[in-house]
């Protein structure tokens, strides 16, 4: 269902930019002006020079700092900085870091994807995009003509016929072995067997692909090959120029270091009407539990509560002062009626409770956080007024629920950690 093929990507030169830790980062949904900053200092070649940081303000204008991206990425293939691997390849990419005393370690897949509309159900998106993000990616990638940072994605091998292929090329001396943040351990290999690389290829001509992180790249990707297509009546010409490709890192679902987090939420600016009137709501629906006062040991309890019930759960604080709540859904609702969405709680929680007391207003009162001591805390300080903890959206039913096109609320997932951007660039320009 998806045309997956190597391509020929340019990678950093040790030999000029040194430790290889200096010069990779996060992707730039993430950097905020202060880890910008810091960046900077690591190294005159970090990749965010090129990647940028997320912008706060959409509606200045970035038009000088994409054409900088551009001269720097032409600059820095003339002096070497970066050199492009002569043939192309698949690259591996195996990841290890540590998560609440947890060491994991996941395996990815490099390679860059055929472009396809979301309504063939072959690329799957789970989530809805801003515009102006777009806007900003697609500048950024025509300006450059390359691919910065991959989108992370999941696939199913159902048979594992790709793990003898990777145990085989992870058993050989990785190209590189970069030690990075918080104990994170980056290694990569390259794969340019032509078998080898059939066998990949052909996998996925026989199943979809999802994106976990990354639709506004994706999203861009496909408004720049919009923009480049000649053919009159708007069909894709030239199917294998670069720009109708663009690169990602796959996971397998059952990939053991495979690590989805929960992304809660805060909600501020209820009138006392609006306030008493969601205590209601959520009293007709749920039934609460008293989860004890709202300190770290009792918030952590009620998070592995959550984390554990079988049933629909979520946590709460502020709706009762002083108090932690646990809220389960009612047998008595008709759950079953809600559609496919309702395997989530927090599309309950927006749709059921929240929108038919906010109406349009919920995106305004709505934020999200996945840091749950930072919810509790805000609403400790009425930064927020109320805070609801949720568990993480179980991978069967996103597998099930987007496999059939189905968008799901804004912030259900968190695929922790983020990608390293850096570890290899995609040139779009001419022929993959």
């Amino acid at each position: 269902m998806v045309e997956l093929r190597p391509f020929r990507g340019w990678r950093y030169n040790p030999g000029v930019v040194g430790d290889l830790a200096s010069v990779i980062c996060p992707p730039y949904d993430i950097i905020d002006k202060e880890l910008e900053e810091e960046l900077h200092r690591r190294s005159p070649y970090n990749a965010v020079y090129l990647e940028g940081a997320e912008r706060p303000d959409w509606n200045a204008t970035a038009s000088e700092r994409y054409a900088q991206a551009a001269h720097l990425f032409q600059d820095w293939q003339d002096q070497k900085v970066l050199n492009r691997d002569e043939e192309p390849a698949f690259y591996l990419m195996r990841h290890s870091y540590s998560h609440l005393g947890r060491q994991l370690t996941r395996t990815g897949l490099i390679g860059c994807v055929g472009l396809e509309d979301y309504q063939r159900l072959q690329v799957l998106r789970h989530e809805y995009t801003q515009e102006p993000a777009v806007q900003d990616r697609v500048s950024l990638m025509d300006a450059c003509n390359a691919n910065f940072s991959p989108i992370m994605s999941l696939y199913r091998d159902a048979s594992g016929s790709l793990n003898a292929a990777f145990g085989q090329t992870m058993a050989e001396q990785p190209l590189f072995l970069v030690a990075g943040d918080s104990g994170q351990e980056t290694a990569l290999w390259m794969i340019t067997d032509r078998d080898t690389q059939e066998q990949i290829s052909n996998l996925f001509k026989d199943i979809p692909v999802f994106l976990a992180d990354g639709h506004h790249r994706y999203e861009a990707a496909l408004r720049l090959r919009g923009q480049r297509q000649t053919g009159a009546s708007g069909e894709i010409k030239n199917a294998g120029l670069a720009h109708n490709y663009v690169m990602m890192t796959l996971f397998e679902f059952d990939d053991p270091g495979l690590l989805v987090l929960p992304y809660h939420r805060v909600v501020a600016g209820l009138s006392s009407q609006e306030l008493e009137l969601l205590r209601s709501r959520l009293s007709g629906m749920f039934e609460i539990k008293d989860a004890g006062p709202p300190g770290s040991a009792a918030l952590e309890a009620l998070l592995g509560q959550v984390a554990d019930s079988g049933a629909r759960v979520m946590g709460v604080a502020g709706l009762e002062s002083g108090r932690l709540n646990l809220l389960t859904l009612k047998e008595t609702q008709e759950s079953g009626r809600w559609g496919p969405l309702a395997i989530s709680e927090g599309w309950i929680l927006e749709e059921q409770v929240l929108k038919p007391i906010l109406g349009d207003a919920t995106p305004q009162r709505v934020d999200y956080a996945h840091d749950h001591q930072q919810a509790l805390d805000q609403v400790a300080s009425g930064q927020q007024q109320l805070a609801f903890f949720l568990k993480p959206f179980p991978m069967d039913g996103f597998e099930a629920v987007v496999g059939e096109g189905h968008v799901l609320p804004r912030k259900s997932t968190f695929f922790y950690p983020k990608l390293p951007t850096g570890l290899v660039i995609n040139q779009l320009e001419g022929k993959l």
